[in-house]
């Protein structure tokens, strides 16, 4: 799928919200807009199994960026692409058709039809957002 960055920034934004680090902003972007497999320690958490993404998590991975990957999960993660392992397998294996109407449902990322308006009325293209924390 082929994102503007007006549609890339309203997905990154999503992610300051919640102050999810680049470490967790960088698979679960992909994940998300290219279905791409996002690793063991992702799909665990994507699957709600904790007990699983505990022992699979980077040792530098700190409680509080944990609370809020999950709480952008909880948020913002379409119910098709989280919250058991079928469901992080089902997301992997659709078509970025099908993924691009499910993120634009659930407004991550502008219609096609709303990215070409946006980029015509802009007088010039935002900078791309990139993580902060």
């Amino acid at each position: 799928m082929k994102l503007t960055v007006f549609s890339t920034n309203r997905l990154m934004m999503t992610f300051e919200k919640w102050r999810v680090i680049k470490d967790h902003v960088d698979p679960m972007f992909n994940y998300l807009v290219y279905g791409f497999d996002p690793g063991s320690f992702f799909t665990s958490v994507l699957a709600n199994d904790c007990l699983s993404a505990f022992q699979r998590s980077h040792p530098v991975n700190k409680m509080q960026d944990l609370k809020n990957l999950a709480g952008w999960i909880r948020d913002h993660v379409p119910v098709e692409a989280r919250g058991g392992y079928p469901m992080v397998k089902y997301w992997l294996e659709l078509d970025s058709a099908y993924r691009r109407v499910t993120l634009e449902a659930n407004h991550l990322i502008y219609t096609e039809e709303e990215e070409i308006i946006l980029t015509l009325q802009a007088p010039e293209l935002p900078p791309k957002l990139q993580p902060v924390f």
